[in-house]
C-alpha cells in the first residue's frame, strides 16, 4: 500500500461565487474534465482511495462543497471510516440548518474566507454581493457552537492595505487561526494577474504585521503558499508558519476531483490517472508524478536553497505557462530583485 496520510477531495466544480483569484484547475486555459458522479459511485471511489492510501484526513473543497446535496452523506461516510474531515467553504450556504447537520464532532476544522475587514473589498474578491456578511455570520455561529474555525486571507493588491484590521476582526470573531496566503496565479487568477499580484515589498510588510499580530493575540498564522527565500527573509519570523511544495512527500495533499481524477495537488492541472481505473500506488509512482516532483526552473539552478524551496510553486508555473519547469509567475514578475544566498 502506498501510504498517504491526507488528501483533498474536490466535491464539486460548481460554485456560487466568482472570485477573480480562483485557481481551480478547470478554470485554466487548457480544457479539464467536467462533471461529478452520483452518491453511490462517489462513496465507492472515496472508499477505494482510503483503502489504498490508509489516509486519516480528508479536506472537502470545490467549487463550493455545500452546493452538493449529498455533502452530509459524504461527511457521514468519511466519519464512519474514522476519517478526520476538514471543510473548505465560502460560508455562503452555512446557515443554521446546515451547521446543525455538520456538528457536533463531524468537522474538525472549518476554513472560511476572510478577505478584508471592509465589506466592499471582501465582496469584490468573492465576486458576490453579501459574501462578507454570510461568511462572518457563519464564522460567528460556528464559534458560538465551539467549532474550530480558520480564516483564509488571500493577499492581493486589492486587500493588503486592510490586513491589520482584518486580522483584528479575526481575533474579535474568536477564530482559531488565519491562513495568510499570497495570491498564487492559476485558473481565473491568470487572467487577473495585473490587478491582483502584490510586490515582495508589500507582502514583506504584511508579514511583519502578521508576526506582530500573532505575538500580541497568541493567534496562529500560517503561510501555506511558498514564499521564495530569495525574495523574502522568512528567517526573521519566529511565530509564522511557512511551507514549500510538498508534492511527492509525506506532507503531500494529492487531490481527487469529482470524477475520480487524481492530481499531485489542488493547484496543478496535471492528472496522474483515475482512481476508478487504476491504483493510487501506480499513479504516485508514475513517470508523470516523478517529472512533476523533479520540476524546477532554470532560474534556480545553483542556488543553495534550490532543494528547499523548489522554485516556488511549480503548479502555478504549469497553470500559467503549460510547464511545471517554467518559473513561478511570482518569480517571473520579481526575479530581478532576488537575492541568492
Amino acid at each position: 500500500m502506498a501510504r498517504q496520510d491526507s488528501f483533498v477531495f474536490e466535491v464539486t466544480q460548481r460554485c456560487n461565487h466568482d472570485c477573480p483569484h480562483c485557481y481551480n484547475a478547470w478554470k485554466n486555459p487548457v480544457d479539464y474534465p467536467m462533471g461529478e458522479l452520483g452518491t453511490a459511485e462517489t462513496l465507492a471511489m472515496l472508499g477505494k482511495l482510503l483503502d489504498e492510501t490508509g489516509a486519516s484526513l480528508v479536506s472537502l473543497t470545490g467549487g463550493e462543497p455545500m452546493l452538493r446535496p449529498d455533502i452530509y452523506e459524504i461527511v457521514d461516510f468519511l466519519r464512519s471510516r474514522g476519517i478526520t474531515v476538514n471543510l473548505i467553504t465560502n460560508g455562503g450556504l452555512l446557515d443554521d440548518a446546515a451547521i446543525a447537520r455538520l456538528i457536533p464532532g463531524k468537522i474538525s476544522v472549518f476554513e472560511l474566507p476572510l478577505l478584508s475587514v471592509e465589506r466592499a473589498i471582501h465582496d469584490r474578491m468573492s465576486g458576490k454581493a453579501g459574501a462578507f456578511d454570510r461568511s462572518t455570520s457563519a464564522m460567528a455561529e460556528l464559534k458560538l457552537r465551539r467549532q474550530r474555525v480558520v480564516g483564509v486571507f488571500v493577499a492581493t493588491k486589492l486587500n493588503l492595505a486592510t490586513w491589520r484590521e482584518t486580522a483584528e476582526l479575526a481575533v474579535a470573531l474568536g477564530l482559531d487561526g488565519i491562513m495568510f496566503n499570497r495570491f498564487n496565479p492559476g485558473g481565473e487568477g491568470i487572467r487577473n494577474l495585473a490587478m491582483l499580484q502584490a510586490s515582495p515589498a508589500e507582502l514583506q510588510a504584511a508579514l511583519d504585521i502578521a508576526e506582530e499580530m500573532s505575538a500580541r493575540y497568541e493567534l496562529p498564522i500560517s503561510c501555506s503558499i511558498a514564499m521564495p527565500p530569495c525574495l523574502f527573509d522568512t528567517k526573521r519570523y519566529k511565530r509564522l508558519g511557512f511551507g514549500f511544495c510538498a508534492a511527492g512527500t509525506a506532507r503531500a495533499y494529492y487531490t481527487l476531483d469529482p470524477l475520480g481524477n487524481v492530481r499531485p495537488c489542488n493547484h496543478t492541472p496535471t492528472v496522474l490517472g483515475n482512481i476508478r481505473e487504476t491504483t493510487f500506488e501506480a499513479m504516485a509512482s508514475s513517470e508523470r508524478m516523478r517529472d512533476f516532483c523533479q520540476a524546477r526552473p532554470a532560474f534556480c539552478g545553483g542556488c543553495k536553497l534550490e532543494m528547499e524551496c523548489l522554485g516556488g510553486c511549480k503548479a502555478a508555473a504549469e497553470a500559467a505557462t503549460g510547464s511545471a519547469w517554467d518559473c513561478d509567475p511570482f518569480l517571473t514578475a520579481f526575479g530581478k530583485a532576488a537575492v541568492r544566498p
